[in-house]
């Protein structure tokens, strides 16, 4: 028993499915314009639905009004949902280039060949719609690598087999059989692509649909842990990744802990848009000279840390300096030309057991100790000077309580 596709039938749904969905995201451009993809959504299942109503009307419709008009719209709906899906990857819109294939087809009407030839309309109908869905799926493959959201492949698998099945309709038409006989009646493979086509139009629709929903998902997921002025992780991010690595490395690694120097100076004397601007220059010096494996990060105003698995306190010591020697070069400001220095202090540790707030404590103790010696410079946590710094600092009380002073401990190194 053959089975026979019913191809009025699935024009029917098709354009049922195409209409339900436009009306969905006219709906949705309603709530939320002005939104450039909501309306080249529109306006391409508007153009595609008033074309396949044209075109299920061919047998009460003249043949240019039904077939030119008609499948030029629907060209039209295809080089639209291309625009729509480029407005959504950033890129800027082209009339021209998602009107051509329709324009194209209307000016092939013209010629009295194409007229006569049901095979020669499909192949030209083909070649005009598969280029429009490869493009579509191109896009959105390219987009892969600055949002790399989930849906990307689900979305491009169904634009590629969109396009792919229509570049059949080329061969198909001119080998094996016109999509329409000459009494009116249809092929079968035309029906199946129809079929194919409808179902591929509507899991296209629906994988734009999800990759929407989860780009805002990523920007909220983003929001909750980037730092807004410098696109560097805060505080939270940084703790969480942080404590991630030293359990990896086994506590193995070294903590920088940077402050800018007369940061409040700046904000005071030139404003806080140039204090923004300063965080921002200072990032991004600091960011593109570290590896990716190093967690980078801005933890309070002018306050920032990075993390570096597998480092030894020499190591860090080195590294921190030359981020110093990097900044200290750096003026800011425009005209004003503020220079910019910093201060670091670097804590390390090879204990398995080693928490993370114990080095941010040893970090911010030898911070300290470099504003103290005069800033734009870089302290190593030694354990034993800081022990003896707080020994002096407590000496006077010793003094007024005993009555003498207590012996100093002799200074083995310095920070």
């Amino acid at each position: 028993m053959e089975l026979t596709l019913h191809l009025p039938t699935i024009l029917v749904v098709h354009g049922m499915a195409t209409l339900i969905s436009t009306l969905l995201c006219a709906y949705m451009w309603a709530r939320e314009r002005p939104n450039v993809v909501l309306a080249m959504l529109v306006l391409a299942g508007a153009s595609t639905c008033a074309g396949m109503a044209l075109h299920g009307c061919r047998t009460i419709l003249p043949l240019p009004l039904a077939s030119g008009v008609g499948l030029g719209l629907a060209i039209l709906g295809a080089g639209l949902y291309w625009q729509a899906v480029a407005a959504f990857e950033g890129r800027d819109l082209s009339k021209l280039k998602s009107g051509a294939g329709g324009v194209i087809w209307l000016f092939c009407w013209l010629v009295p060949a194409f007229q006569d030839s049901v095979a020669l309309r499909g192949a030209v109908l083909g070649l005009l719609i598969a280029p429009y869905c490869l493009l579509t799926a191109r896009d959105i493959w390219r987009g892969r690598i600055a949002e790399p959201l989930p849906s990307r492949t689900l979305a491009v698998v169904a634009n590629a087999l969109r396009g792919l099945v229509w570049f059949l309709v080329l061969p198909l038409s001119l080998l094996i059989a016109p999509p329409y006989a000459a009494d009116g009646g249809n092929a079968h493979w035309f029906a199946l692509v129809a079929l194919i086509n409808s179902l591929l139009i509507v899991l296209s629709l629906i994988s734009l649909l999800i990759l929407a929903k989860e780009r805002d998902e990523r920007r909220y997921r983003l929001a909750s842990e980037r730092d807004p002025l410098t696109n560097l992780a805060n505080r939270r991010t940084f703790v969480m990744t942080a404590q991630s690595i030293l359990a990896r490395e086994e506590g193995k690694a070294a903590l920088l802990l940077f402050d800018l120097d007369h940061f409040k100076h700046i904000n005071d004397t030139h404003g806080h848009a140039t204090g923004d601007q300063v965080l921002r220059a200072f990032s991004r010096a600091i960011e593109k000279r570290m590896p990716k494996s190093w967690i980078f990060a801005r933890i309070g105003g002018e306050e920032f840390a990075c993390l570096l698995p597998r480092a030894s306190g020499q190591q860090g010591l080195a590294i921190a300096e030359n981020f110093r020697q990097a900044i200290a070069g750096m003026h800011e400001g425009g005209a004003t030309h503020i220079p910019i220095t910093v201060s670091i202090g670097v804590s390390t540790s090879s204990d398995p057991s080693v928490q993370l707030d114990t080095l941010l404590a040893e970090a911010d103790a030898a911070l300290y100790k470099a504003k103290a010696d005069g800033r734009n410079c870089v302290r190593l946590h030694d354990p034993v000077v800081m022990v003896e710094r707080a020994s002096l600092q407590l000496e006077p009380f010793k003094v007024a309580m005993h009555g003498h002073p207590v012996a100093r401990t002799r200074r083995r190194g310095s920070v």
